[in-house]
């Protein structure tokens, strides 16, 4: 035999001669020499190793193929063609030194560091644990193809998370807290549903003095449990949560080291609402339906969802928050609040916002998982068993809420967005809420409360005439009042006039350079820039429209395209609230969106005689 040859599987198929690593040949060849490496000793027929490499899908060339690669192994591993490799009772037997194969040094190794541990010393014990840890190259027979090469993966990875687990249950038991909690950590995140993991990590963070952090795992782990196998966690876990709760646990090992918070965990008070307004005016149907909405979820233990669309400047966050706050009290478990776009308008990652809500929740940074599916259970775990109310602003996608909604019966999530959430309605039956400009009579009581109903009743026709011009939108109406406020002694009339004056952009007079959010303007835009260039070529086309009902037919005359098309591309106007549909082929928007539209209409064309007669195209509806 030829001397110093050694094989590896704890990785990707090797051999080594004399330490250098020759190769093992193409992929079956490797299934085939893997089927005799980890059946060494024993003969493997021809219709088995064909079977090895190709389960029942192998083709008639099969048999001829495997003799190719046995006798390309022979030639690879010994000059003597039947040193290796050689032919007893009408199958292969593989000859090698048990030493020469990674897999039996690591079947060794780690029956010594059982050995180390029954006698009592875990230190030998660890280290030999780690020596056969590092014996792994990755995932093992990676790359190897074939029924038996994918059923020994399973096996061997088996056995290596079984000798990881071991090694890290001597470290907790020598009382190295800290450096087995992290490791402990990175393994619960790949393997969520093992309970013994859960389970020395819990004592590994109780040990550290992280109590909070270590009852945490467990509800999360609980709740996997639950949801993915509907099963309740097992006696022994349930064990190490009572006994951490109780602050009687007995650690392992190092029990004598100092160890902080060993009393039971008081959740931390979840108040993240922002400040309410003093009053909401023309609300109170919209409110009475979400209070019904929260009584059936309590009744009937479920999870209650609404999500709140209207156009921009209609007082979406502002009626949330409010209804948030007079909810509050049915919610004893907290309120959650996060605003899901950055302050360059663009969607927040969930993952970000998530990490945010577990850190309220009591969870360290360092122990909160990597991936946003990861935190998404982690969040409803430590949810699970409270009742909450997670009021997210600003949503820009289903997919950017599923991983934020709470899990809990009895809970509420009220979602707010510029545009319509149909899979949310579908897939979660979330209640849709489309909130309208006020009514005539609420947009004066809106100024009354804001102005004094004194000076509002001194001047009526003032009053009416800005509450046309704001087209009674909240966001413009508080732009008025603020003005307003801030000038006691001009009379209504003349601020009227102002937001009237020939030649000025209705728009203009609802703008804010402190905030943009108070910016009418600004906030339209927010939504028209959500729109597909063909959607908003429509829209600036509709600029031109004189008035505010339009059908279907009128707004294909304006547009050189047929009134099939137009009627495709509408519903993408209504989707971000910016149209509304009155009835069969009968849209309508607001004045305020209108003017925009018109605004950018002339932009669009200020831009193309600029830069006739190469400039960039304008859109599919608009004029050249």
């Amino acid at each position: 035999m030829q001397p110093g040859i050694q094989f590896s599987v704890l990785g990707p198929v090797r051999l080594h001669r004399q330490g250098v690593e020759e190769a093992a040949g193409q992929p079956r060849q490797c299934a085939v020499l893997a089927s005799l490496l980890l059946r060494a000793g024993r003969p493997v027929s021809l219709s088995t190793l064909v079977e090895d490499v190709w389960g029942d899908e192998a083709p008639p060339s099969a048999v001829g193929s495997v003799r190719t690669y046995v006798y390309r192994l022979r030639q690879a591993l010994s000059e003597q063609s039947d040193s290796f490799v050689r032919l007893v009772d009408g199958g292969y037997l593989l000859h090698i030194k048990p030493e020469d194969l990674d897999l039996n040094r690591f079947k060794q190794t780690s029956a010594k560091a059982r050995e180390a541990r029954n006698s009592g010393d875990l230190a030998l014990a660890a280290d030999l644990l780690s020596e056969s840890l590092g014996m792994w190259n990755g995932v093992a027979l990676a790359g190897v193809p074939g029924p038996y090469a994918s059923m020994q993966r399973s096996v061997l990875s088996e056995l290596r998370l079984a000798c990881a687990e071991e090694q890290l249950a001597c470290e907790v038991a020598r009382g190295r807290y800290a450096e087995a909690a992290a490791e402990l950590s990175a393994l619960l995140v790949e393997h969520p549903l093992r309970e013994s993991v859960c389970g020395l990590l819990m004592t590994a963070l109780y040990g550290a003095g992280r109590q909070s952090e270590a009852l945490t795992i467990y509800h999360t782990t609980s709740h996997l449990l639950r949801q993915r196998l509907g099963v309740n966690p097992s006696p022994e876990l349930q064990q190490v949560h009572e006994r951490i709760l109780s602050g009687r646990f007995q650690l392992p090992r190092g029990d004598s080291r100092p160890i902080i918070g060993r009393n039971p965990t008081t959740p931390q008070a979840l108040a993240q609402l922002p400040a309410a307004l003093p009053s909401l005016v023309g609300r109170e149907k919209e409110q009475e339906q979400l209070e019904r909405l929260a009584d059936d979820a309590e009744a009937t233990s479920s999870v209650a969802i609404c999500v709140v669309g209207g156009m921009a400047g209609v007082g979406k966050t502002a009626f949330a928050t409010a209804t948030a706050h007079r909810l509050a009290e049915r919610f004893p478990d907290g309120q959650l609040f996060a605003d899901l776009h950055s302050a360059e308008a663009e969607p927040r990652d969930p993952a970000g916002v998530l990490a945010d809500f577990l850190q309220a929740l009591g969870v360290r940074p360092e122990v909160i998982p990597e991936t946003t599916q990861a935190r998404g259970l982690m969040f409803r775990g430590l949810l699970a068993n409270r009742r909450v109310l997670v009021v997210l602003d600003n949503a820009w996608s289903t997919d950017q809420l599923k991983d934020l909604l709470p899990g809990s019966p009895g809970s509420m999530a009220l979602v707010t967005s510029r545009v319509q959430l149909h899979a949310l309605v579908a897939s979660y039956q979330a209640l849709p809420l489309t909130l309208l400009p006020l009514s005539q009579a609420d947009a004066r009581s809106f100024l009354a409360r804001r102005l004094g109903a004194e000076r509002t009743a001194a001047e009526p026709e003032a009053v009416d005439r800005i509450i046309e011009c704001t087209s009674r939108l909240p966001l413009a109406l508080a732009n008025v009042a603020a003005s307003a406020v801030y000038r006691p002694q001009m009379h209504l009339t003349s601020l009227a006039d102002e937001y009237t004056a020939s030649g000025s952009s209705v728009l203009d007079a609802f703008t804010s350079e402190e905030d943009p959010v108070l910016d009418v303007r600004a906030s339209i835009a927010r939504s028209y820039r959500l729109l597909d260039p063909e959607a908003a070529s429509l829209f600036r086309t509709l600029g031109a429209w004189p008035g505010t009902m339009f059908a279907a037919s009128d707004a294909a005359n304006m547009v050189p395209q047929s009134e099939e098309r137009v009627r495709q591309t509408l519903p993408r106007l209504i989707h971000a609230h910016l149209v509304s549909e009155v009835g069969p082929g009968r849209y309508s928007w607001n004045q305020l969106v209108a003017a925009f539209a018109a605004e950018q209409a002339a932009d669009q064309s200020r831009i193309a005689t600029a830069f006739q007669p190469s400039g960039p195209e304008l859109g599919l509806y608009d004029r050249g």
